[in-house]
């Protein structure tokens, strides 16, 4: 996946590979509460996740699904708050695993670290960032905002086709910022 954008020789992977820690988290484990810096990044080898934010009358929202696979549109690997990290506040998201998973974990200023200490990876970081996190968070933005709520469930299933195999109804209708019976009624729709 890193070798479709950047070459790799030497002791690149070792060194790259040596700041991560392969963590294995139970089902319904938070990782990460709202509240806390967040100061790690997840990358998910399998299993699934999500970060919510609760409002003022305790009702949560999913802001993104995270699992093993590649979209339509992208990848969706990595959990992160660096928003949290960078400006050293804590994060509105909580961070819960919806299934057993397996993670690859590494402090932030490890992976700022060797992102300044090598020019690929520096690509690398350029490319995901805008693949990842900015473009996905654009669109979902700009879908809450200007969409309904039948075409954005329409995009969701354009870009991953297999989710209600991966993730329960009710956090996808709260992904998508309906109440499950209305996602009920766009799953039943002909």
């Amino acid at each position: 996946m890193i070798e479709q954008y950047v070459p790799l020789e030497g002791d690149d992977w070792t060194n790259a590979c040596a700041i991560f820690d392969v963590k294995d988290v139970k089902k319904g484990t938070i990782v990460h509460y709202a509240g806390d810096i967040f100061s790690e990044i997840w990358l998910i080898k399998s299993g699934l996740a999500r970060s919510f934010l609760t409002d003022l009358n305790g009702k949560e929202h999913t802001w993104q699904l995270y699992f093993r696979g590649k979209s339509k549109h992208g990848l969706n690997h990595f959990m992160d708050d660096s928003v949290s990290f960078y400006e050293k506040k804590g994060s509105m998201l909580n961070f819960e695993i919806l299934e057993d998973s397996t993670f690859y974990v590494a402090p932030l200023k490890a992976l700022d670290k060797l992102i300044s200490q090598e020019k690929k990876w520096e690509t690398l970081a350029r490319i995901w960032i805008h693949n990842t996190y900015y473009s996905a968070t654009y669109k979902r933005v700009l879908s809450l905002m200007s969409e309904t709520a039948e075409q954005r469930y329409h995009r969701l299933l354009d870009e991953y086709p297999l989710i209600f195999d991966q993730v329960k109804s009710y956090h996808i209708a709260s992904y998508l910022g309906v109440a499950p019976q209305t996602l009920s009624k766009l799953k039943n729709k002909p």
